[in-house]
């Protein structure tokens, strides 16, 4: 319940992926819930039964599969750098999303570290390596030991990322 007010929250989730929430005053309608969502419904027709309840194309690509979220994760990472007005993260992202071995890799970022994962859903990997743009057409790599590489430019990361990545680096459902 929220402080202050009659406000119950409601999440929805599976296999560590949030597929819906909402609050509403209603304890009845939290009960619904609950009991809709425990007959293991598709996200859709959760929320069209409990308008308060929300979803978002990630719990619906998740939903679909692991190829789905990762396919959502890279478009909307991709979107989202492109909207940044310093290029260099932009750069590295398009670098390393024309590789096909990293694009079946689920994308992550923190802060300007551009991250990768065998899951699209948690807990994500931390055994990858990744990159970061450190200035001057320079980046950064962090290798899964925790060594740090600077390299020229982003193709040169993106290269070196490829060499480092272990054999069985390719996405787990």
């Amino acid at each position: 319940m929220a402080l202050g007010e009659r406000r119950f929250i409601v999440g929805c989730g599976t296999g560590g992926v949030r597929m819906a929430c909402g609050t509403t005053p209603d304890l009845s309608a939290v009960a619904g819930a609950l009991h809709f969502w425990l007959r293991a419904p598709r996200v859709r027709e959760l929320v069209a039964q409990c308008p308060f309840l929300r979803t978002w194309e990630l719990a619906e690509a998740h939903e679909r599969g692991e190829t789905e979220a990762v396919a959502v994760r890279w478009r909307r990472l991709r979107e989202a750098v492109a909207r940044m007005p310093d290029t260099a993260l932009h750069d590295l992202v398009e670098a390393a999303f024309r590789q096909e071995r990293l694009r079946a890799l689920s994308p992550g970022r923190s802060t300007y570290w551009l991250t990768f994962s065998r899951r699209a859903a948690p807990p994500v990997c931390d055994d990858l390596p990744g990159a970061m743009p450190v200035g001057n057409g320079r980046c950064r790599v962090r290798f899964a030991d925790g060594r740090l590489q600077e390299l020229d430019g982003a193709a040169q990361a993106v290269a070196v990322i490829l060499a480092a990545l272990p054999g069985d680096a390719v996405p787990r459902t």
